[in-house]
């Protein structure tokens, strides 16, 4: 404080006898009139830089306090948790034991791939199948399925039938299509209990028998890149009644702006209702299945609430954005996740009519957490429904149940059929 006094008091001499050169340079040419101006103006400038200078220390000073202070609070809490880890009496132990079978059991040991099972142990101790570690491999097919692109043959399967082949994947343009039931993969015979996924070779040419039309027919395909189109629709004309039908297969990354461009095509040929088909939809990024119920909400509606072990929090629209025309709503036992939020969602809070088989009931939350080339996937919270209840373990009971038939390797869509004659008055 006192520099800053004294630059106060240097200034104010200096202005006074500035002034009192002033005066005298009246008398004096012009030439030396600017010379004595070129003085002043340097003693100024000398001045201000001082004055700068000074400001300049003190606010670094400030900020030097204050930043010591962010950082000793956030080292203190930081070292208080690692200290309460690392002197837990669990933690000594488990520390203990990987070090004593590391370097003391009779052959090498990979640790990278001791301390997977390690963690992967932790999350199954949970007891919860949403809670798991997952190792480089699982982690990259997660994320790419949920960033709109996988590996894959491309095909969607309830137990050994195909329900569903994703446009221009390897599957489609060997030939595969929706209704071909899978016999053989690979040299082993399926059965109900087999994981389909399992036995997809990545590196190499699969062997792929299928029955369709009482024929058996064989397949070679390889795994490659699937760009997923999560979004598909098209125009349904039915007794002078234009009916928007858009089907939903996952909830990318990309599937909101596919979405509304898709459902903006439909409404720029004047719908009078929609339906959106979530069936074999297993869910995905819970953020666009709720950009996508805010496109059909009131602001303020409801849209889901999440419940964790501390409160219960809900989540509406927030959006100016609405629509008022009927809405059906296609769900299965396949209906999973992120499309029982949007089901949910629109069945409270818009009044859409739900038709199908009840929905599967996922109904918790999971956080991603990314380590390396690892992902630690928890469940963090369970959500609910606007009217309140919890579908984890129940699922979704549609308004009005009906189930699709199969005659040979023909699939009647009985659901989408009894959709059309409800919003058309014929139900």
């Amino acid at each position: 404080m006192a520099n800053v006094k004294k630059g106060n008091n240097t200034r104010k001499k200096t202005v006074d006898k500035n002034k009192v050169i002033n005066n005298k340079d009246k008398k004096v040419s012009g030439k030396k009139k600017k010379n004595n101006n070129k003085k002043v103006f340097i003693k100024k400038f000398k001045i201000d830089i001082l004055d700068v200078f000074i400001i300049i220390v003190f606010t670094a000073l400030i900020s030097s306090v204050a930043t010591g202070f962010i950082f000793n609070r956030q080292l203190k809490k930081y070292k208080s948790i690692n200290e309460g880890l690392l002197y837990s009496e669990s933690f000594s132990k488990f520390a203990q034991i990987y070090n004593d079978v590391k370097n003391n059991y009779y052959e090498e040991v990979n640790e990278e791939e001791m301390l997977s099972a390690a963690l992967d142990g932790m999350l199954n101790y949970l007891g919860d199948r949403y809670s798991i570690y997952l190792g480089d491999s699982d982690s990259n097919e997660l994320i790419s399925s949920l960033e709109g692109a996988y590996d894959g043959i491309g095909i969607v399967c309830s137990s050994d039938l195909i329900v569903d082949v994703y446009e221009g994947s390897p599957a489609a343009k060997a030939g595969l299509k929706a209704g071909d039931s899978i016999v053989e993969i690979n040299g082993t015979v399926l059965d109900r209990n087999v994981n389909i996924g399992s036995l997809i070779l990545k590196d190499d040419n699969n062997v792929i028998i299928v029955k369709r039309n009482n024929k058996l027919l064989t397949f070679n395909i390889k795994v490659d890149k699937v760009v997923l189109t999560s979004v598909n629709s098209e125009l349904l004309e039915k007794e002078k009644n234009t009916i928007g039908y858009i089907k939903i297969s996952s909830f990318s990354s990309n599937t909101y702006d596919q979405f509304v461009s898709q459902l903006k095509d439909l409404e720029d040929n004047d719908i009078d209702s929609l339906i959106i088909d979530l069936r074999n939809n297993t869910g995905g990024y819970l953020n666009i299945a709720t950009k996508i119920a805010s496109i059909f909400l009131d602001k303020g509606d409801v849209i889901y609430s999440l419940e964790n072990k501390d409160e219960v929090k809900e989540y509406k629209d927030e959006t100016k954005e609405n629509r008022s025309y009927k809405i059906v709503i296609l769900i299965n036992s396949n209906t999973a996740s992120a499309s029982e939020v949007l089901a949910g969602a629109l069945k409270d809070s818009y009044g859409a009519t739900l038709v199908g088989v009840k929905s599967f009931g996922k109904g918790k939350v999971q956080t991603l957490l990314s380590y390396g080339d690892s992902i630690v996937k928890y469940t963090s919270s369970k959500w609910l429904r606007p009217n309140g209840e919890c579908v984890d373990e129940v699922g979704i009971t549609p308004d009005k149940e009906v189930v699709n038939t199969v005659s040979g390797n023909t699939i009647y869509d009985n659901q989408l059929e009894e959709s059309i004659n409800i919003l058309i008055g014929k139900e």
